[in-house]
């Protein structure tokens, strides 16, 4: 910085007259002059943006533009890029706020990386030696390593998107898992309800069976019992009728007569023990055949008397 305060400007001579040697130096010292000019207007220029941003901040809104115009020398573009460098030197999460990064840097590749995302900022000036880039190859790199940004945040969004997709699958396989626990968790209640109403209706039909069994019973020993009363009745009458006949037999001392009340009681006593039988019998259609039975034998005795 000294080196530029302290530079004499003579009269140029010819540079044809002069050595390589002696142009090699001066190539060299005026490179370091510039280099120093362009440190110190990076930090001017941030001062010059604190400045602006002062300014905007006391004129009405929406009227920088027109102030711009009315007042500077340079554009508002310009006047934009200082303040934002004025804003990210004052921002200690920022690279700009470290000043030295910039000593050595002309304003043109200030400018490129400031209108770099952050992001990229930071990784240009930790990975590169911005200071030998020309603005073209700085503008290369930011825009490489852009394109690698954005390629990886869209394949981590894609990968975000699988995964919420596998998510997804995962949580639609353990609910398809969870139904079918459930299911068959029901299936399992179902068929044990199911048997349980088998073996209670199995119950309800045997005690069903049992009653009616016991009721037929009933039914058939009362009926039994009437028919039998019917029969003993029946019987007396015979009873009544043998001993007449008996009586009149006795009487008159007839031989036949004697006979036929052998005969008479003979078949009374049988007809009896037949009732008996066919009373007994639970089986209704087996007593019905063989009440016909007897029937179609009266009927035959009826009929062979009649004659």
């Amino acid at each position: 910085m000294n080196e530029i305060l302290t530079v004499d400007y003579e009269t140029e001579v010819a540079i044809e007259a002069k050595s390589t040697e002696q142009l090699t130096a001066e190539i060299n010292v005026r490179y370091r002059q510039a280099e120093s000019l362009a440190a110190m207007s990076a930090t001017m220029l941030a001062d010059a943006g604190r400045r602006l941003i002062e300014i905007k901040n006391r004129i009405p809104h929406g009227s920088f533009e027109q102030w711009c115009a009315d007042n500077l020398e340079f554009s508002k573009s310009k006047a934009e890029k200082m303040m934002k460098l004025a804003e990210k030197m004052q921002d200690e999460k920022s690279i700009f706020s470290k000043t030295e990064t910039f000593t050595d840097l002309r304003i043109s590749t200030v400018w490129a990386l400031l209108a770099a995302p952050e992001e990229i900022a930071v990784e240009v000036v930790e990975t590169e030696d911005v200071s030998e880039l020309t603005i073209r190859e700085l503008k290369e790199k930011i825009r490489e390593l852009t394109a690698e940004k954005e390629a990886q945040a869209d394949n981590q969004i894609t990968l975000d998107q699988l995964q919420a997709q596998l998510d997804a699958k995962e949580t639609e396989r353990a609910e398809a898992v969870e139904a079918k626990d459930k299911t068959a968790e029901k299936l399992a209640k179902a068929q044990d309800k199911l048997k349980t109403l088998k073996e209670k209706q199995a119950e309800e039909v045997e005690k069903a069976i049992k009653e009616r069994e016991a009721q037929l019973k009933e039914e058939a020993r009362a009926e039994v019992s009437k028919k039998l009363k019917d029969s003993e009745e029946d019987i007396k009458d015979l009873e009544e009728e043998v001993d007449r006949l008996t009586k009149r037999l006795q009487n008159s001392e007839n031989e036949e007569l004697a006979k036929f009340r052998v005969q008479a009681n003979i078949m009374q006593q049988t007809f009896n023990e037949c009732l008996g039988v066919v009373f007994s019998i639970s089986n209704e259609n087996t007593a019905a055949s063989m009440k016909q039975a007897l029937r179609k034998i009266l009927d035959m005795q009826i009929k062979a008397l009649e004659e």
